[in-house]
This record gives C-alpha cells, structure tokens and sequence, in this order.
C-alpha cells in the first residue's frame, strides 16, 4: 500500500549549489548550502535541528519545507556469515533493496539505481520485476548513509550492482558517485566505488570520456554473442563485438586502471571449459579482470555448478593474461541476491528475518 504521508522534498543527494538555490526564499547567506551539504553527507544528519552551526529559525523553516531521509526500513535480514540485506519503501510506496558484505575491515555495500529493471536478464530475480522508475541521486546516498547506522559499520566499499541499471539512471548515479567519494560528503576514496553495467554502450563511451575515477565493471554472462542474446536480451541491442570495442576504449582512455568483467555461473549454460577457452580469447587484449560468480538461486530454473564443474572451468583460465577471481557467495540463508527480499515480501512466502527497528 502506497504511503499517504505527505512527501516534503529533500535535499540530500544535492549539490551544496542546488541546495543554495533551493534555500534562497529564505535570504541566508550564499555558504549555507555547503553548510547543510555536509551535514547531510559527511556527518549523517537525520534531522535539520541537528545542525547547530545554522540559526534555530532557519533550522525550523528547513524542517518545515525539506527532507532530509525519506526511506523507510521495510525488512532487514541477517545472515549467518554477516552479511545484511535491507529492503527499502520509499516515499511513492515503491520499494528497492541493498546488500551489506562485511570481510574483514572491508566493508562493502551493493546499492541499487533504480526501482526494479527493463533489461529481463533470464537469470535474474531483479528483472522479474519490471521497471518503475530512476531513483534519485538522494535515494541512492541514502542507502549507504542508513547501512552505516544499521549495521554500526564504516562503508569502505561501493558497488552499483543492486537493483537496476546504472547506466540507465546515469545523470544521478554520477552525482551519487560524486558525493559517495567527496572529501566533505560520504568521504569514501574513489577507487573504492564501482558502477556495474550490463552492456549500456554508449553510456560506457560516455564514461570513458569523462574520465571518471570510479571502477568499471561490465557484466559479461557469455562469451559469445548467440549466448548472450539467449540469457540478456538487451545482448541484440548492443552486441558482443561491440561491447568489447568499448572496454577497449575505456582502458585506452585509462591508463593504469583496468576493467572487471562479472561472469556469473550457470549450469549447463554457460561453465563448459570451451566457454572459459573463448573467454580468454576475446579478453586477452584487455587490460581486465575477470570476476567468476557462481548463481545464487533465485528460483528462475537456473543452477550454480558444483565446485568440480567450477574447477573443469577454471583449467583453461589458468593460462590467463589477466587475473581471475572467484567470488564465492555470500548470505545464501538469506537469498542475497538482488531482486530476491523484494519478490519473497511481494509474494508473502513464509520465511524467518530479524524485524525492522520501529522508527518513530
């Protein structure tokens, strides 16, 4: 059910410029808009009062016409090994999810970009969903921002790999990004934050160009354009060749970084060891990872292959140019993939999870 609170607009997620424009009805000086900006981002302000630095009347008028947090914790779930998953209703009543992934003193958060998807990835639970809308660059801080309270942790890490394509909501995942890594908003070092994408070609052009300082990682799936099509359909649109001719580009255009490529595997699909021997060919001229994730099943009629299977598939990687990686999963006990807290709440299966804190 949709919530019938009334929606005060909010300022997290703005630029301190935007902020100042936003207050200027209020005639304060032009440095209250950065003023405001970092205690939102980099001292987690939950209320306007908090600010003590601003005068008690422009506090209470803020407080009147703004926001400031606008999520609402629907469910948090924790796993065995440590890892949370927290699924959002934000202020139209739509909901969205984030995954926490303690290890060690690095502590990273999978955020979402957008309100279910449009790609219908065949594997994934997200895409189950169909797509609602963009978040905002507010919404999308916000996750990180209320992880970091929830679970008493430091985020060190950020991955755009949530619910969603980033590429697709790009003006406001960049602005997102930019606050995530500025100095005086979440402070988090830029080389920490990583945007996925599942093949938005242009927009990965467009990225290069820009030269931005965060992570690239394309979510490869396939190592041939007829099997890619058959499990991302968005594989017809912009296809393999293609796809490649950009992550060429983007290394091209960075110099000492280079790119991730995510490889989850499916049984049967996708992990004979020809598919791992085409994958060392078309990567090998890239300056690369590659990221093999076994599937966490999210009940679509797909299966992880079992470790000997992994391990058949690995033999021809050996010979690699390039690292490869494999990311053993996490929070299985509590389906962690995204799309899945979402689609189990929807469908109001029975299943075992740690209330959410009542937030009067």
């Amino acid at each position: 059910m949709k919530s019938t609170t009334v929606h005060r607009p909010s300022l997290l997620g703005e630029t301190p410029e935007a902020i100042q424009q936003a207050i200027a009805r209020f005639n304060q000086p032009r440095y209250r808009g950065k003023q405001i900006y970092k205690w939102m981002h980099l001292k987690n302000a939950d209320s306007f009062l908090e600010m003590s630095d601003l005068p008690l009347a422009f506090r209470q008028q803020l407080e009147a016409h703004f926001a400031i947090k606008t999520l609402r914790l629907v469910v948090r779930e924790v796993s065995r090994d440590g890892t949370e998953k927290y699924l959002w209703e934000l202020h139209d009543g739509l909901r969205m999810e984030s995954v926490l992934i303690p290890d060690g003193q690095r502590v990273t958060l999978c955020i979402s970009s957008q309100v279910g998807c449009a790609l219908d990835c065949q594997f994934c639970a997200t895409g189950r969903m169909g797509f609602s809308r963009n978040l905002t660059s507010g919404e999308i801080v916000e996750q990180v921002l209320r992880a970091q309270q929830l679970s008493g942790r430091r985020i060190t890490n950020i991955v755009f790999m949530g619910m969603g394509e980033p590429f697709l909501n790009y003006p406001r995942v960049i602005q997102a990004a930019r606050i995530l890594g500025d100095p005086e908003g979440l402070a988090i070092a830029n080389k920490r934050i990583t945007i996925s994408t599942s093949g938005i070609i242009p927009k990965i052009y467009q990225f290069a160009r820009e030269k931005h300082p965060y992570g690239l990682a394309i979510s490869l799936h396939a190592p041939n354009q007829a099997l890619r099509e058959q499990i991302m359909p968005l594989a017809e649109k912009f296809p393999l060749d293609e796809l490649l001719a950009s992550a060429r580009f983007y290394v091209a255009q960075h110099k000492r970084l280079r790119i991730t490529f995510e490889y989850v595997l499916l049984k049967g699909v996708n992990d004979e060891p020809a598919h791992a021997r085409e994958l060392v060919r078309i990567l090998s001229p890239i300056r690369c990872k590659l990221n093999l994730i076994p599937y966490n099943d999210c009940g679509l009629g797909f299966q992880a292959p079992s470790e000997e299977r992994i391990q058949k598939f690995l033999e021809p990687l050996l010979r690699a140019p390039f690292t490869v990686t494999v990311r053993r999963n996490r929070g299985n006990d509590i389906q962690a993939a995204c799309g899945q807290l979402y689609v189990k709440t929807e469908a109001k299966k029975r299943f075992i999870i740690q209330p959410a804190v009542s937030e009067s």
